[in-house]
Parts: C-alpha cells; structure tokens; sequence
C-alpha cells in the first residue's frame, strides 16, 4: 500500500473551547459591570449564557484532532503504480522513489560487490558493532 503525507487542519475543537470560555468570560465581565440590568436583557443573558455552557459541554466531549501531518493511505499500490506507468523512466523513479538501488555487474567479472558495502558472513546487518 502506498501512503501520501499531507497536512491535516484538525478539527478545530481546542479553537471553538478557548473561543466559547472567552465568550462567557466577556458575558461575566458585561453582567458584573452592569449592561444587563434590565428585565428582558437579564433574561437574553440568561439564555445565552445557558447556551453557550451547552455547547462548551458538547465541545469537551469531541475528540480533538490537532493539525500536522499525517500519512494516510493512497488505496494504491506499489503493483498499481508499476503496472500504470508509462515507460522505464517511470518505472525508474518508482524505484528512486522507494530507494531501491540496483548494481549490473558483467556476467564475467570475478568479483562482484559494490565499494563501502560489507559483503559476507562478516556483514552484521543491524549496522550496530
């Protein structure tokens, strides 16, 4: 399976929490200068206070997504790739692409390794020691 890394925005739901407290924090501050003293004013407070304490409870128990990147499946795979592409160019960045090195030696040579590479039973593959 192939996978695509790209940004992921989030859901914005630490956002929309921070923006809500700070509503109400604006209400509180309206309330106790004051500016809702009046009946039917005291009543709107009321109500959306209330509403915005509903909201902020649903808002807390959404999961929250942060923005980053992410990996997420292409639904293709690396055979689809292959068998799509167009000619062996195509075929040579696919390669590249999942660093596949490949090394030709002539059918005659005597010795056949690839300089700065540890070849035999010495070779430890962990690369560690």
């Amino acid at each position: 399976m192939i996978f695509e890394t790209v940004y992921d925005p989030g859901n914005g739901v630490p956002e929309r929490i921070a923006e809500v407290q700070a509503t109400r924090e604006r209400f509180r501050a309206d309330r106790e200068a004051g500016l809702y003293d009046a009946a039917d004013d005291a009543r709107w407070f009321q109500e959306r206070y209330a509403a915005l304490g509903r909201e902020l409870a649903v808002l807390e128990s959404e999961p929250q997504r942060q923005p980053g990147m992410v990996q997420r499946p292409t639904g293709e795979t690396v055979a689809d790739r292959w068998h799509k592409a167009l000619d062996a160019q195509a075929r040579k960045e696919i390669l590249l692409d999942f660093g596949v090195r490949v090394t030709l030696f002539p059918a005659g040579a005597p010795v056949r390794y690839v300089v700065g590479v540890m070849h035999g039973p010495d070779r430890n593959p962990s690369g560690i020691g």
